[in-house]
């Protein structure tokens, strides 16, 4: 357990734990979510170009995030699946 995750928190327990998770998965990097607004918006403005999601005209600060038909476990009278079209829905 060699790597710094420059924790912008002070609780040990929970540094180990994410130190533990980070050496098991290996991801290539930590997020620390702050909760600003500021953070909100740079992330929907990466999701938005990145193509995840579609900033909605008609509805200002409202975006749409549609779920690919391939990435559903399927019980049918419970899945709504939003697709730009019906055949893509499956």
């Amino acid at each position: 357990m060699g790597r710094s995750i420059n924790a912008p928190i002070k609780h040990a327990k929970l540094i180990r734990w994410i130190k533990e998770a980070w050496e098991m998965c290996q991801p290539d990097n930590i997020y620390w979510c702050d909760g600003t607004k500021a953070e909100y918006a740079r992330l929907m403005a990466y999701m938005v170009a990145s193509g995840s999601a579609i900033a909605l005209k008609k509805r200002p600060h409202s975006l749409l995030f549609r779920s690919d038909p391939s990435d559903v476990a399927r019980v049918e009278d419970r899945t709504y699946i939003s697709t730009p079209s019906r055949d893509e829905a499956g």
